[in-house]
């Protein structure tokens, strides 16, 4: 079978290529080539083999130059991609780093804000709080000062309240939590002068009260101008410029301001009203205001003051600051000192020995204004002392007692 197909290929071959002679003719010469059947079937395989390849290296040229040129696009595209991508980061760090700067702007305009705030309210209250948590009165020396150190019913000192004090620095680099630490600042401030502004008013309406006059009917009397915020015309600008920051920052401060100006008022007003003593050596207080028996009719009289009993000559002091508006003799008092302290307070030193000022002088507090003598309508060696407010007479005890409370400092 195998014979078979073989020769019958071998024969198709034959027939195909059957055996050929080439000749060739030259210089009268004839000569061939002759071409096997084999020879023919090997030169046309191998023409065939090379038509192939070369129809196979064309087709793959072509086609790879396709699959490159697509390629290319591909590798084109995604390189327009990643820039893109690349752009919009650029731009969103360019974005975002603009948005920092922004706010780190914002941050440290607030910041300095607050620190304008800051020294505002620092101002403020050195020029309005000097005193702190003490009622300044001046002393006989004009230097001393005279520290409130109890309350109306009070029957024991208090101590002041120790308020926190606070450092106008904060070394925090991040400007947020420089932020924070300035609100915390600003707001302690705020709270320590409100605290002392307080405190203040509290001490010195309980020392007014106890004199059995009402603080409104003594600010009546008050004809200074008090009363307004702690801002001198040279510093409007600067407050002008530091409380326009924002509505509830200026409204505190505003409240603030009027609560000190009410305390220095309050404060100028215990300053003038006679609270001190007016014998200032050892003595002994007789008879005292009100209904009593006269010790010379020996009848029920009304007394309008305070005997005071010490020794002859010993000395007077005023009970306040004030001018003197009368010095000399008047019927019943004998010799008698009386001086105007403001407020409508006046007070009167009557049966002095000697009287040691003059009509119109200024006198401080502890000031010797005369010395203790029997002259007018007297018994004995005594001082009669009376405190008199809007033309009519209260009883000194009260004063003395509310004086109890200021001791000098």
């Amino acid at each position: 079978m195998i014979a078979r197909v073989l020769k019958r290929t071998r024969e198709v071959l034959e027939h195909i290529f059957p055996e050929r002679q080439i000749y060739h003719r030259s210089h009268g010469e004839v000569r061939y080539l002759s071409l096997s059947t084999r020879t023919q079937i090997i030169v046309s395989g191998t023409a065939m083999a090379v038509f192939l390849w070369f129809g196979y290296a064309t087709a793959s040229v072509f086609l790879s130059g396709h699959l490159l040129s697509s390629q290319s696009q591909q590798a084109f595209a995604s390189r327009m991609h990643f820039q893109r991508l690349v752009a919009e980061a650029r731009a969103k760090e360019a974005s975002t780093q603009a948005l920092l700067d922004n706010r780190t702007t914002a941050f440290t305009t607030a910041a300095n804000d607050i620190e304008r705030r800051l020294d505002t309210l620092k101002l403020l209250l050195d020029q309005g709080d000097n005193s702190a948590l003490d009622t300044l009165l001046p002393g006989p020396d004009g230097s001393s000062q005279l520290v409130m150190n109890a309350v109306a019913d009070d029957q024991t000192p208090r101590q002041s309240r120790t308020l926190a004090t606070t450092t106008l620095a904060s070394n925090a680099k991040d400007p947020l939590s420089r932020l924070t630490w300035l609100h915390e600042q600003e707001s302690k401030i705020l709270r320590t002068a409100e605290e002392r502004a307080e405190t203040r008013i509290e001490g010195l309406q309980a020392v007014l009260t106890m004199t059995g006059l009402g603080i409104e009917d003594m600010l009546a009397q008050d004809n200074s101008k008090v009363g307004g915020p702690l801002i001198a015309l040279n510093e409007t600008q600067l407050f002008g410029e530091a409380l326009s920051l924002d509505q509830g920052f200026t409204r505190r401060v505003a409240r603030l301001t009027g609560r000190l100006a009410k305390a220095d008022q309050l404060q100028n007003m215990v300053r003038d009203v006679p609270l001190g003593d007016p014998v200032p050596v050892e003595h002994r207080r007789t008879s005292g205001f009100g209904t009593r028996i006269d010790p010379i009719t020996h009848r029920a009289a009304r007394h309008s003051g305070q005997d005071f009993g010490a020794f002859r000559l010993a000395p007077i002091a005023a009970t306040a600051a004030g001018t003197v508006t009368y010095a000399g003799w008047r019927a019943g008092y004998g010799r008698l000192v009386e001086i105007d302290h403001g407020f409508g307070f006046k007070t009167r030193y009557g049966h002095m020995a000697k009287i040691k000022v003059k009509r119109g002088q200024k006198v401080k507090l502890g000031q010797q204004v005369g010395a203790m003598g029997s002259s007018g309508r007297s018994t004995g060696v005594h001082l009669h002392y009376e405190v008199w407010f809007k033309g009519k007479p209260y009883d000194p005890q009260k004063f003395l007692k509310a004086g109890l409370y200021v001791q000098q400092g």
